[in-house]
């Protein structure tokens, strides 16, 4: 079975097609739908957020976490979820760290 290939390169015809001049919304509509006007909207940042988690590697002893794991264990969570819980307490300073030297 042979398939025709189609041709997409010709503008179709005008006939029929009425665009109205001025914008598609007065302000008031444009207000009422939360759209911001065009100065304000030149202004706004748009944050993205990631789509995933970030990985992170970290260097530490077999003992750092069978003691985390034992942790995790007692309440219940996957170990990687309560490191990854304590580094977020401690970046949003909700869990604050005694830092001392020893000697």
């Amino acid at each position: 079975m042979k398939t025709k290939k189609l041709n997409y390169t010709a503008e179709p015809a005008d006939e029929g097609w009425k665009f109205a001049e001025g914008h598609a919304l007065d302000p008031d509509q444009q207000k009422a739908l939360g759209i911001p006007e065009p100065s304000v909207a030149a202004k706004m940042k748009v944050a993205r957020k990631p789509s995933r988690p970030a990985r992170i590697n970290i260097r530490t002893t077999h003992e750092t976490i069978a003691g985390l794991r034992a942790r995790a264990e007692e309440a219940g969570l996957p170990y990687q979820t309560l490191a990854a819980s304590v580094l977020h307490m401690v970046a949003k300073g909700e869990l604050t760290l005694s830092l001392s030297r020893v000697g």
